[in-house]
């Protein structure tokens, strides 16, 4: 390894750059990063969210047709961050023009980074509903606070600091969340009890479908910023799909369990409950630390392409910022308009995949970018038609309709007059200024 690279690694994390193949990982390091991201407590209140109105079954079906769903984006949007070693933000270049782009990266570093903050909120809120004698370490400022430093700590390190936490905290979280779920059905008598249990109303599968995508739209539309590691698109997309159909469904079927059992639509707080209070306090924390931690890498990611600072010193900035408006409860005004937020995701990474997949022929090369316009309206245009068929359309998943509008827009916008924003290389497997074999890819 180059101290070139070492560098980039640690400190910019190769926020603007591709990543050489002799930076990629394997499959299974980015399927941990993948289900540690995937791992979170709102994976654990949309289960509980489905045990007031779906049975077993229902939650099942939504739960694996919810992720198979998010398989699907995550996957294309992965392959294409693992085929060209780019950032989402990066990607977006190619069909947002190089302007453009940085629409692009403000919006997923303001929604990325949002989050942050109100997930740093919600943990210290948590905190002292779990710990409300624990002194002053537990009262939700200060745990919101401290929470919040932790969960930057390892996104300033980068994809590094990602991995390291993840290794140790999937197997954690899965070992204790399974105690958990076996202590809370246990409580009721065991499983045969627990099949006889069902809501008096059911909401129907779709709905759970749609609690289940909807959850995770935004995550799975960033999926690159994670794929980009990879070595191949079969290792990038096996790694997606463990982080969906495993990692989260899971985790949303150990909440619907829990809460079933109990009537507690809070794992950690459950588990207290049945006088598990050590295995609650690590699930709590190394759920949400997992996650938040990847919402702001890429947040840092998303701003490092717009302003020329290193992503850890941006992750600093962010972090801090993110941990104060936690503490003072702030961040919690911000959760409607980081939903907002959220459908507009969904349809630029629709834009994305039209370009890659259907205009460009899977093949961006660098020497093309000179080529490309400042702005490209037909992108813009497309996902403001996604955003507003999100938002407008009823029927179906939000999140998921916006994406094919998008989708769909863009590639009718292209065709109209043959235009392409970058041209097909004569040779679809051509390597790039990186050496990069996108036929080996």
């Amino acid at each position: 390894m180059s101290k070139k690279y070492d560098m980039q690694t640690t400190v910019n994390d190769f926020a603007t750059e591709r990543v050489p193949l002799d930076q990629r990982k394997s499959m299974i390091n980015v399927a941990i990063i993948a289900s540690g991201f995937c791992i979170s407590m709102s994976g654990l209140f949309t289960g509980a969210a489905m045990a007031e109105s779906l049975n077993i079954k229902e939650a099942f079906i939504s739960a694996i047709v919810g992720n198979l769903i998010l398989t699907v984006i995550g996957g294309f949007g992965g392959i294409i961050g693992t085929r060209e070693g780019l950032t989402s933000s990066r990607l977006a270049m190619f069909s947002f023009g190089k302007q453009g782009f940085k629409l692009v990266s403000l919006v997923l570093a303001l929604t990325m980074g949002g989050w942050f903050s109100v997930q740093a909120g919600l943990f210290g809120n948590t905190i002292n509903a779990m710990l409300p004698n624990a002194g002053i370490i537990s009262r939700p400022a200060i745990a919101s606070f401290w929470g919040a430093i932790l969960m930057m700590l390892t996104a300033i390190v980068g994809i590094k600091g990602l991995s390291i936490l993840s290794k140790i905290a999937v197997p954690a979280i899965a070992i204790c969340a399974t105690i958990g779920v076996f202590a809370a059905v246990n409580s009721v008598g065991g499983w045969s009890e627990m099949l006889k249990v069902s809501p008096s109303k059911s909401f129907g599968i779709s709905t759970g479908i749609v609690l289940v995508v909807g959850s995770f739209a935004a995550g799975a539309s960033a999926q690159a910023d994670i794929s980009r590691y990879s070595t191949t698109s079969k290792a990038s997309l096996l790694a997606t799909t463990i982080g969906y159909i495993i990692a989260n469904t899971f985790i949303i079927l150990a909440g619907y369990l829990t809460t079933l059992a109990t009537g507690i639509g809070d794992l950690p707080k459950a588990m207290i409950m049945l006088g598990l209070g050590v295995p609650a306090l690590l699930v709590l924390v190394l759920a949400q630390w997992t996650t938040n931690d990847n919402n702001l890498y890429t947040s840092s990611l998303g701003l490092a392409n717009i302003i020329p600072v290193n992503r850890s010193y941006i992750a600093i900035a962010i972090g801090v910022i993110g941990a104060i408006l936690g503490a003072v409860g702030v961040a919690n005004n911000f959760t409607n308009w980081l939903e907002l937020l959220g459908i507009g995701i969904p349809p630029m990474a629709g834009v994305i995949i039209c370009d890659y997949y259907f205009i460009n022929s899977m093949n961006y090369s660098d020497k093309k970018l000179s080529e490309l316009k400042n702005w490209n309206w037909k992108a813009i245009v497309a996902w403001i038609l996604g955003i507003v068929v999100g938002f407008g359309v009823k029927l179906g998943i939000a999140s998921l309709n916006s994406l094919a509008t998008a989708l769909i827009s863009y590639f009718i916008l292209m065709k109209i007059k043959g235009e392409k924003q970058v041209e097909k290389e004569e040779e679809n497997g051509k390597k790039n200024g990186n050496g990069i074999d996108k036929n080996s890819l």
